[in-house]
Formats: C-alpha cells, sequence, structure tokens
C-alpha cells in the first residue's frame, strides 16, 4: 500500500507518517518498505483511474514517486503509530490481511500465476524463474504446509510467509489451550494466534508492557480477547527461550521450542523442533501458572 492511502486510513499527515517510520528505521527494513522507482511510480498513475484534481489530497504530488509498505511494513506501522483512530484502524486492517491470509490457505498457500508475474516484473525475472519460482511454491504446499506429520521446521532468511504458515499450523493443532512463551509479544503474534480453534484458551507468558514502544497496548489486547476469547498474560521472568505448549495436560499435549520468536521468524535462518517429551517442560511451566494474571 502506498503512504498517501495508508495516511488517509491512520488518519496521519503522509509526511508525519513516514517520519514514524523514518525514526524507527531498524524495524523498517528495504522487504518492509521501499521508495518507488520514477519509472514504476509512472506505470502505476496510468492505472489509478480515480486519480484527479477533483479528489481532495490526491494527484497534488504525483510526479514524486510515493514511499511503499509491504504486508509486514504495515504490521509494524500498527505498532508505531498512535492514537485512537490509528489503532481502531489497525485493528481493522490486521482483519483484512486475516482474511486474505484465510482466502490464500483455501487456496493451497500459493498465489497464482498472474500474480507471480506482477512480482516478476518487479524484480526483473524470466519466464523461467518464474516456473522455477511456481515450482517451489508447489514444493512448499506439498512438503511444508499441507503435510500433517511433519513436526519440525527449518526456515531460511526471507521465507516470512512459510515462518507465518509454520506458526500457523503450530496453533490449529490445538484442541484446548495455546501456552505462549515469548518475552516480546507484538501484534503479528495477535495475527498469527487468531487462526486457533474456537474456544481455545490462549496465555501468553511474556514481559510486555511496561510503557515500553512497540508491545502491545490495551486496546489491541481488548479487542483481541473480545473477538478471539480467551485469552490471559501471565508474567515470564524465568525463560530465555521461547516455547510453544498446546493442549498442556492432555493427551493431546505437544511441546516446540522456537529459535526466534514469531515476530523475527524469516528475517534470518531458524527452526521450530518439537519436543519428544513434553513431560520436561512441566516443572517451569507448572511454576509460572501459579503466578497472578498481568493486564496491560
Amino acid at each position: 500500500m502506498l503512504d498517501e492511502d495508508l495516511a488517509m486510513l491512520y488518519g496521519y499527515d503522509k509526511k508525519a507518517l513516514n517520519q514514524q517510520a523514518t525514526r524507527n528505521k531498524r524495524r523498517f527494513p528495504p522487504d518492509f518498505m521501499f521508495k518507488l522507482s520514477k519509472e514504476e511510480w509512472t506505470a502505476l498513475k496510468s492505472q489509478i483511474v480515480t486519480l484527479n484534481d477533483s479528489t481532495p489530497g490526491r494527484g497534488k504530488h504525483s510526479k514524486y514517486p510515493p514511499t511503499a509498505y509491504t504486508e509486514q511494513g504495515i504490521y509494524m506501522l500498527a505498532t508505531v503509530l498512535r492514537g485512537e483512530l490509528a489503532e481502531g484502524q489497525s485493528v481493522k486492517i490486521m482483519r483484512a490481511f486475516r482474511a486474505m491470509r484465510h482466502y490464500i490457505a483455501q487456496n493451497h498457500q500459493f498465489v497464482t500465476k498472474a500474480e507471480l508475474q506482477i512480482i516478476s516484473d518487479r524484480q526483473g525475472k524470466t519466464e523461467e524463474e518464474i516456473v522455477e519460482i511456481h515450482n517451489r511454491l508447489d514444493e512448499i504446499s506439498e512438503n511444508f504446509i499441507s503435510e500433517e506429520k511433519l513436526v519440525n521446521h527449518v526456515i531460511y532468511k526471507g521465507q516470512k510467509f512459510e515462518a507465518d504458515m509454520a506458526y500457523i499450523d503450530i496453533f490449529k493443532r490445538a484442541k484446548k489451550s495455546i501456552f505462549y512463551i515469548d518475552d516480546y509479544v507484538g501484534i503479528k503474534t495477535l495475527h498469527l494466534l487468531s487462526h486457533k480453534k474456537k474456544n481455545v484458551e490462549i496465555i501468553l507468558f511474556t514481559e510486555n508492557g511496561h510503557g515500553k514502544e512497540g508491545f502491545l497496548t490495551a486496546s489491541e489486547i481488548k479487542d483481541f480477547n473480545e473477538e478471539y476469547p480467551t485469552r490471559r498474560i501471565k508474567p515470564n521472568q524465568d525463560c530465555h527461550d521461547r516455547f510453544i505448549i498446546i493442549d498442556y495436560g492432555l493427551k493431546t499435549e505437544q511441546a516446540y521450542h522456537c529459535g526466534t520468536s514469531s515476530k523475527d521468524a524469516g528475517n534470518k535462518v531458524c527452526a521450530i523442533n518439537k519436543m519428544k517429551t513434553p513431560e520436561m517442560v512441566h516443572p517451569f511451566i507448572d511454576k509460572m501458572l501459579k503466578k497472578k494474571d498481568r493486564t496491560i
């Protein structure tokens, strides 16, 4: 999405919106946001039928290439923008992406050839490379996402989609509960958890809060809990590593050790491994469960 469209949705001035991203530069790498080239902007303008002087705010500075934000960049914007309108719109945008993810999942987790062609034009790919990409997506669909018996995931640098689907696959397996242990839980984690089955309880063991920038806000937690009940938060003062435990104490219990936080998965090579004996985590989980619930 373009900066001017996002600014309108979030209730921000376009310059102020881009300044927020610039001030948090480490959170917005090139695959989160980038400046369109003059050629790309010229081609895009020719396709925007509604771009005219009668639309307030549109077309006044059309000769200057805008900044584009990818899906992950829009996720990150939701963590740095403040204000009631921005927070409310963030929830709506996340729900829209969730619906898009659901649609993709229902269509075998790969995009159409036409969409691949658009992507290839942006990257300067040849027809042979398009076929290679399509084969790669087929391989992911058959051997990574759709295989229920696959318990270990190795995610390579740049494979953000595969990383998201790995977490979603685990969360969908839960029948009763999901315990997610991570020092940092952001809105992206909530987005992934939203794919859980109905009535599955979520307990987040995290040190979120303390007024630190980028952590979940009270309104984000409230909105999530209203749509995907139930969710509780407990302090995580003991665990350095990240864990996912589903159906704790039941016959269907599974425990996973995660090499990175869900918010960072796909940035570098990481792994998610299923533990053969989930009972190993019971001692410290039982201790953490005794702690009082936290509020943000």
